[in-house]
């Protein structure tokens, strides 16, 4: 009896501390992962992505915890500068995505926990949850594919975004084909993967806009639409506080991959006013006229490209890059800002 005993508590003991440990192993030291990348002086992405980046592993380290408050997890993340904070909130989702795996229906978790939280960052938590998945899946997608049955499957593929843009950041360099790996998934997660792959590639050519370009122009002609998408996407929102200098930016883009660019754009900005319209304001206050009501013009035509997408048959599989195709379509249906259309083109 005392043997039975003895094996109950610590199988009990197990049982709690198990949990605890494995929560443990995620939490990031941010000053270590810092250390792994190299900031020249006198560049903006030398001030601007060790802000990012620690926003970012600051909200994982937030959510990692045994037990959750949410209401005290969104006091701290409204602490943030509003510049920043989306990219906090971006980390909870994959810190999230963590908790998440130690519950049976962990896709239906982790929406209990992003509705709960916050749900104008929607799009930043999937992102995170990708991170996640791409830790604890690398390129096989039957991991992927348990979590996406209880996602929302509208949004879903949105995971693969992060995968694109962990596997930029942390393998380009070292393995200049890793966006092959990408061919283990479907189509339309593999699309969603050279988007954030595009938006890896702006952090890895340290904001240099043709550093980014001639990195892409590398790929397979077939990759280059979608991981244009992401960079224009990394471009607007990395560069809120400069809207001009994305507009002008589009001129420096291949013609044949501008729309895409300037979709990517567009969701970026689209995300921005989303999470908080008052800061999405007061930035475009600082702007003139001409660039201000471009940036609102794009958040408009992303709104209008869902409805017109949704008009056809429903398809929650492909919803997401049926929606950047439907905005690429608006794009050059109205013009781009740089095309010399004289139709909708908005500067």
């Amino acid at each position: 009896m005392t043997k039975l005993v003895t094996g109950l508590t610590l199988a009990v003991l197990f049982a709690i501390a198990a949990p605890l440990l494995y929560l443990r192993l995620f939490q990031v030291n941010i000053p270590r992962m810092t250390r792994r990348f190299h900031f020249p002086e006198n560049l903006l992405y030398s001030t601007r992505f060790p802000i990012i980046l620690r926003a970012f592993l600051s909200g994982n380290n937030r959510v990692i915890r045994p037990f959750l408050r949410l209401q005290k997890v969104r006091a701290s993340l409204e602490s943030e500068d509003p510049f920043y904070k989306g990219f906090a909130y971006e980390g909870t989702g994959m810190g999230f995505g963590a908790k998440a795996s130690l519950w049976p229906g962990r896709g239906r978790r982790f929406e209990r926990y992003i509705r709960e939280l916050d749900p104008l960052y929607l799009y930043q938590y999937y992102v995170g949850l990708g991170w996640w998945l791409h830790i604890r899946y690398r390129y096989r997608f039957g991991g992927y594919r348990k979590w996406m049955e209880t996602l929302d499957p509208r949004y879903a593929h949105i995971v693969f975004d992060g995968v694109g843009f962990r596997a930029a950041l942390f393998e380009s360099q070292e393995d200049p084909s890793v966006h092959l790996q990408f061919e283990k998934f479907p189509l339309d997660c593999r699309r969603v993967c050279l988007q954030g792959y595009g938006r890896g590639l702006w952090f890895v050519s340290q904001f240099n806009l043709e550093a980014a370009v001639a990195a892409i122009e590398q790929l397979p002609a077939s990759y280059r639409q979608d991981t244009y998408s992401g960079l224009g996407l990394a471009v607007a929102y990395s560069l809120f506080d400069r809207i001009p200098f994305g507009i002008e930016s589009q001129a420096r883009v291949p013609s044949g991959y501008r729309a895409s660019y300037c979709q990517g754009m567009a969701f970026g900005w689209e995300a921005r006013k989303l999470q908080s319209e008052g800061f999405w304001y007061e930035q475009l206050e600082s702007f003139t006229d001409e660039y201000a009501k471009c940036a609102e013009r794009y958040v408009d035509w992303v709104r209008e490209a869902e409805v017109l997408m949704k008009h056809r048959a429903e398809d929650f599989g492909s919803y997401y890059t049926r929606w950047m195709d439907q905005m690429r379509m608006l794009l050059k249906q109205r013009g781009t800002p740089q095309d010399g259309s004289e139709k909708e083109a908005c500067c």
